[in-house]
């Protein structure tokens, strides 16, 4: 920006806080790596501007549910799509201009129409602050004391956005149209003179492409709410600034929000602004702690459920304090009270979401047969990398551990899903297992593991321990094997089942999880078709010796899997699984 468009800039920013009769409602914030123009009163709404920024037509049909463009952003004619809850108000092309009502008009009529914005979340795209699209985003950002015509000087803003709108589609010389008594013309037009001041200034000095579309636009909404307000009407207002909001459904939502009141004295405002859509929020007192509120005393769920899906999520709860947890009544609590939480506002709100949705059957087996192609993609891998040390070796019998089918095996398998586990998407450690063990009680879990493991859920392929020390068999055996199908099936496998669904965690009450149980079912699988390899007859898997041996397996998979869950580290599954692994090799078990 030149060094004269940034002193109009300056003196522009200034001019709002001078005035001091009206709270600064917008704000311009900063949203992943966008900026975005937000009001205080309806912190669901969001307006992007960008200078140049157009979509075509068809493009502007298919944009996703609660997105409105503005005044030529959308470059094709003006339409209503209340199904899908996309809007173009315009009134450039694929209309007849001269018949079209400008874009804060089309706004206003939708308004005064009973146009409610409550239900969702809502960008609003434009490409140029200038009056006509300023006046349209004021109108939406104040929507709901318009519909309720509140004490606002509710005929003299009619009239500006009728004036505006018809100087902006049909020219300065159709001003007498509007048929505007003469003194009220005159205040109108003044009022227009003075929001379009800087401006014209700007276009006229060559700078008007150098601003800060959004600074400038808070500007001009400022200036507005001192003409169209009283300073009486804000004597209650309380700004609040939304963080997060999640549909738990079809009716009611959870909104995470920040504010400077308490979550009593906020509940009008927040009635205000989400009517009764609102069925939980969370409140952030500070950066890390929240208090968290059932609104809706008739929802059919209460926040237990949410508790326990905070406290499995979030790394500030310890097992050793008790009391650092969220919690509180079934109608209100908050965080941990010792050291806050450490959980974002959006996590804050897919926690609520998880927590209170209805297991769905369709998606959990679509979960599951996602989760089986990751699975056995990881699987072949290994089987090929099994082949090719079997290849590379056929001339001479397997000679120590580097050179055994066993480890390509149980090694390629270790590396890839560590690769895996590495990327961004999979690092959060209460999904995945990560983190250090937590807790205790998934000792109790031990003896059911040997069982298990001694009944066939340990895999150990002792078929190829020609040519290893006894040291280089219990790396394979005791070490590599149980880590590699550990991270697969208790950290990978699991926790890729867990996206929707709940789980246990150290001081949860105790229950089978549905993703316990459906990575035992891969496991088994797994198990079963290295027995399969092992055989080389098919029908062999299924007589009563190795057929119980799945069994086993999947038994296997159970236990570990809560302890996996006990624990909220996948390392804990892996001790037990090279205990029980530990104990077969001991005692050389006749299945192999």
């Amino acid at each position: 920006m030149s060094e004269q468009a940034d002193r109009v800039e300056k003196r522009r920013k200034k001019e709002p806080q001078a005035a001091g009769e009206t709270p600064l409602r917008y704000a311009v914030k900063a949203v992943e790596d966008d900026r975005l123009l937000t009001c205080l009163e309806t912190p669901n709404l969001t307006v992007a501007i960008k200078a140049g920024f157009t979509v075509s037509a068809s493009a502007a049909r298919k944009s996703s549910q609660g997105t409105i463009y503005l005044d030529g952003a959308a470059q094709g004619e003006p339409f209503l799509d209340n199904e899908k809850k996309v809007y173009n108000f315009d009134h450039h092309e694929g209309c007849v201009r001269a018949f079209t009502l400008a874009t804060c008009e089309q706004i206003l009529v939708m308004i005064l129409k009973g146009w409610d914005l409550r239900d969702r979340e809502w960008k609003i795209f434009a490409n140029e602050p200038d009056l006509d699209t300023v006046l349209a985003i004021w109108l939406i950002f104040n929507h709901l004391n318009i519909s309720r015509k509140d004490p606002l000087h509710i005929r003299f803003l009619y009239a500006l956005v009728r004036l505006e709108g018809t100087i902006d589609a049909q020219g300065l010389e159709f001003r007498e149209f509007t048929a505007f008594p003469a003194e009220l013309l005159r205040r109108a037009q003044l009022v227009i003179d003075y929001l379009r001041k800087d401006e014209v200034q700007l276009k006229k000095d060559g700078l008007w492409e150098e601003i800060d579309g959004l600074e400038y636009t808070a500007s001009i909404l400022h200036k507005i709410d001192r003409i169209v307000y009283k300073t009486r009407d804000f004597n209650d207002f309380k700004g609040v600034s939304e963080l997060a909001r999640v549909d738990i459904s079809e009716d009611k939502i959870v909104a995470v929000v920040e504010a400077e009141s308490g979550i009593y004295e906020m509940e009008p405002q927040l009635q205000h602004l989400y009517g009764n859509r609102l069925g939980m929020v969370a409140l952030r007192k500070s950066e890390n702690v929240y208090t968290i509120r059932r609104m809706d005393p008739f929802m059919p769920w209460t926040l237990e459920a949410a508790y326990e899906r905070l406290n499995l999520i979030d790394p500030a709860v310890r097992c050793a304090k008790a009391t650092n947890r969220w919690g509180g009544s079934a109608d209100i609590g908050g965080s941990p009270r010792g050291t806050g939480t450490q959980l974002t506002p959006q996590a804050i709100a897919r926690a609520f979401r998880d927590a209170l949705q209805k297991p769905n059957i369709k998606g959990q087996a679509a979960g599951l047969a996602k989760t089986a192609l990751i699975t056995a993609a990881v699987v072949s891998f290994g089987e090929i990398c099994r082949l090719i040390w079997l290849l590379a070796f056929a001339d001479n019998s397997p000679q120590g551990l580097l050179q055994n089918p066993g480890f390509g095996y149980a090694a390629a398998i270790f590396i890839l899903t560590g690769f895996i586990l590495a990327l961004p998407k999979f690092r959060k450690s209460w999904r995945f297992g990560s983190g250090l063990p937590r807790g205790k009680d998934w000792w109790w879990l031990l003896p059911a593991v040997l069982i298990c493991g001694y009944g066939g859920g340990v895999w150990m392929p002792l078929y190829y321990q020609k040519g290893m020390n006894l040291f280089e068999q219990s790396v394979l055996f005791i070490l590599l094997v149980p880590l590699s199908l550990e991270f697969l099936f208790r950290g990978l496998a699991l926790g890729l089942l867990t996206e929707n669904a709940p789980i246990q965690y150290c001081e949860s009450r105790w229950f089978l999880s549905w993703p316990t149980v459906g990575s035992a079912f891969l496991y088994a699988g797994a198990i079963g078709y290295l027995k399969l390899m092992m055989t080389g007859s098919p029908s062999a898997v299924f007589t009563h010796w190795t057929f119980g041996n799945i069994f086993g397996a999947f038994g296997f998979g159970i236990a570990a899997g809560m302890v996996r869950e006990r624990a909220q580290s996948v390392l804990a599954p892996a001790l037990f699984h090279a205990i029980a692994a530990l104990v077969v090799f001991l005692t050389t078990a006749a299945w192999l």
